[in-house]
C-alpha cells in the first residue's frame, strides 16, 4: 500500500511539473511553410509563439534572397535578429522551426540557437524543406545550441505539408514528462 501511495504521489508530482512547464515555439519563415507548421505545434501543445525576424529583412526578390543566404552559410555569418521575448528565461521547452537551406537550419535560426539564450532548456527542432529532407538540420541544432538538451529526432516535411506535426509535438512533450 505504501508503494502504491508513493507511486501515485510521484505520478502527480510529475504531472504538476509537466503542467507547469512553459513551452515556446520559435520559428523563422520566408515562404510561410514553417510558420504554418509552427502554428500547429503551438496550438496542439498550448505553447506561445515567437517569430524569429531579421533586423534587416532579406531582399524580396528570390534570386537575391538565395544569393545572400547561401553566402551567409558559406562564410558562417550569423545575421542580427530582432530581440526575443524578455521572458524567454521562463520557458522550459522550446520547439525551434526552420526552413532547410543547403542542408541545415536557416541562418536567422542559427543566430538564435548560437545566442546562448536557450542554455539549460530542452530544444526540439522541426523543419520544412523543398525536397532535400532535414539533412544536417537536427545535428547542427545540437552543435549550435550549447548547454541545451536537444532532441535530435525532429520533424521534417516537404513544403507546406504539415501532416503529423501536431501529434509529433505532443508525443515529444509526453516523452519529456516521463
Amino acid at each position: 500500500m505504501k508503494k502504491l501511495l508513493t507511486a501515485i504521489l510521484m505520478g502527480s508530482a510529475m504531472m504538476a511539473t509537466t503542467a507547469e512547464a512553459k513551452t515556446l515555439v520559435a520559428y523563422f519563415t520566408l515562404t510561410g511553410n514553417t510558420e504554418k507548421a509552427a502554428k500547429i505545434v503551438a496550438e496542439e501543445t498550448g505553447a506561445d509563439l515567437y517569430k524569429i525576424e531579421l533586423v534587416t529583412p532579406y531582399p524580396s526578390e528570390y534570386k537575391e534572397q538565395t544569393k545572400l543566404a547561401k553566402k551567409e552559410l558559406a562564410d558562417g555569418t550569423l545575421p542580427p535578429i530582432k530581440p526575443w521575448p524578455e521572458n524567454i528565461g521562463e520557458y522550459d521547452v522550446v520547439f525551434v522551426g526552420s526552413p532547410v537551406w543547403w542542408g541545415t537550419m536557416a541562418t536567422p535560426v542559427r543566430t538564435f540557437l548560437a545566442s546562448g539564450v536557450l542554455k539549460g532548456k530542452t530544444v526540439i527542432p522541426f523543419v520544412t524543406h523543398g525536397g532535400g529532407g532535414a539533412d544536417n538540420s537536427f545535428t547542427d541544432t545540437a552543435k549550435l545550441c550549447e548547454g541545451c538538451n536537444v532532441i535530435t529526432d525532429g520533424w521534417s516535411n516537404y513544403s507546406s505539408i504539415t501532416f503529423g506535426v501536431g501529434r509529433w509535438a505532443k508525443n515529444n512533450l509526453e516523452k519529456i514528462a516521463k
